[in-house]
């Protein structure tokens, strides 16, 4: 038996109750709706990413590790910076 494709895993396992009416049919409202949120989250989740990385990162499919990684080194560049305007290092 061949191993199914990572979509139609994620598909059978994730999407297919939401989706799918009972009968097995699609719920094209339903559907719509799904798509709809999914739309709004990679909007939003962009406008976050370039937000905490300094614009560094705007593409909502970057991995999170490099998310977090990129938004680490911003907090530390920032917590930097204060450190020297408070010691009086920067004009």
């Amino acid at each position: 038996m061949t191993e199914q494709p990572d979509y139609e895993k994620t598909y059978d396992e994730f999407w297919k109750e939401i989706v799918e009416r009972p009968d097995g049919t699609l719920d094209l409202d339903q559907l719509k709706r799904e798509l709809a949120d999914y739309r709004m989250v990679l909007r939003e989740v962009g406008e976050v990413y370039c937000h905490v990385t300094g614009g560094q990162i705007s593409k909502p499919h970057t991995a999170a590790a490099t998310v977090i990684a990129v938004a680490d080194d911003r907090v530390q560049e920032i917590v930097a910076e204060a450190i020297a305007e408070r010691l009086g290092e920067v004009p």
